[in-house]
Parts: structure tokens; sequence; C-alpha cells
């Protein structure tokens, strides 16, 4: 059966292929994006699986916006992909040179905006009900090697924190959530170190492992909550 799929950060890389592979599966596919990229426009064109549609998530408006026709369709949520985030090269510094304007902004983004998008949706999300978080490593506080980068380690620490208690909350509707590194990705976030790096992954390949993992998840333990792309967990 034809599952209703939204995906956040749908423009380009990871969220762009999540939405490719499951159109490929005749899923039905609301894509959000800052921007709407020529790509997505074009994407759009070929289907009728597809609606397009702008979507700040750092603006409660316009994610409530984004999901009025979702709500109207009326049918539950199979699949909610928070993609979209944000990274900066500037925040690659000590806290002397942090700027704590970006920090405030990246933690409202890549935390906060993955909150207002589940709450917008909160009326189709019911049992068996899968949400994907893509969070990083970087928000690991077990794993924390880094003397630089608050805003965005921090940003998904918080978002961590924001998945484990939406999955306690949501767990007596038997909706799960699930935080995905999703690897250092040879996209634009990525920068060209990833473009020239052997142990860089695609986004492709990257979307195909995160969308297999949420299509069987019934084989991931209930307690495992933060993983790799590949299903390898992390502490958190």
């Amino acid at each position: 059966m034809n599952k209703t799929i939204v995906v956040t950060g749908a423009g380009r890389g990871l969220g762009y292929n999540i939405a490719m592979l499951h159109l490929e599966m005749k899923d039905h596919v609301y894509a959000y994006d800052y921007a709407l990229t020529d790509e997505l426009k074009h994407l759009e064109e070929g289907t009728d699986l597809l609606r397009i549609q702008q979507c700040d998530i750092a603006v409660t408006d316009s994610v409530v916006n984004a999901m009025q026709e979702v709500l109207e369709n009326g049918k539950q949520i199979d699949i909610l992909y928070n993609v979209a985030g944000v990274f900066s090269y500037k925040e690659k510094v000590g806290l002397a040179e942090t700027d704590l304007d970006m920090c405030t902004s990246m933690y409202n983004i890549n935390a906060v905006g993955a909150l207002r998008v589940c709450k917008a949706a909160l009326p189709l999300l019911s049992s068996g009900t899968v949400i994907i978080n893509i969070s990083s490593e970087a928000g690991s506080i077990g794993n924390c090697w880094r003397e630089q980068e608050y805003s965005y380690c921090m940003s998904k620490a918080a978002l961590n924190m924001g998945s484990k208690i939406m999955s306690n909350e949501f767990s007596k509707r038997a909706v799960r959530v699930l935080n995905f590194h999703p690897g250092w990705m040879r996209t634009a976030m990525g920068g060209q170190p990833a473009m020239e790096s052997s142990n860089s992954v695609s986004p492709e390949e990257s979307a195909r492992d995160i969308v297999k993992i949420a299509l069987e998840i019934d084989k991931i333990p209930k307690d495992q909550l933060y993983m790799e792309h590949t299903g390898k967990p992390l502490p958190w």
C-alpha cells in the first residue's frame, strides 16, 4: 500500500534522495525546503505523487502553513523525515570567537525546528508512524572529541534530547522515533574536504540506508534510538 511521506530539507542532498527513493516506491511524498530548488521543481513535474512547498522550519507559521495540505489530506503520516538543518564553517573556532547569536539561531533550526514540524503534524501521528530525525555524531556527548563548533554540536545534542523525550511520550501511541548520523556526506554541507575524502559517504548511499531502516523499523530494538546510517548504535 502506498505510504504517506513527509520530508523536510528535500531540496538537495540527503532529503532530496530520500524523497526520490519513496517516489520510486510509488509513495505519496510531501517535500519541503527553505528554498525550492530547480531539481525539486523538475521532480514534481514528472509525477502526481509529489507535492512541494517552501517551508522555513525556523518559523512556526511557515511550518504550520506547509503542513496544512497534509492535514487536509487526512491520511496518517507513515514516515516523517526531519532532514532540514544548518551548519557553518565560520563556527570552526574556539569559545573566544564563537558567535553566540549564531549559536541561538542554529539551535532554533537544528533542534527546535524538528519539534515544530512534529508538533504541526501531531494529528496525523498514530500507531505505526516512524519519525526520523537527522542528527549527527557531533551531538554525541560520550563520543565528543572536538574543541570547536559549539553551536552545531550543542544544537544536535539538544535534538537528541528532544528525540528521546518524544520517543518516551509517543511510545503510548506506538510511534517510533529514531535519530541518525547520516555520515560525513559529499554535499554542500560536507564541503570540499568531504568531496575529496575516502571516508565520506554519498547522500544517495546514506538515504538508501536510512530509508531501509525506516521501512524495517521492527528489526530495530525499541531502546535503540541513536545510530549511524548503517544502523550501528551511537552513545548519547
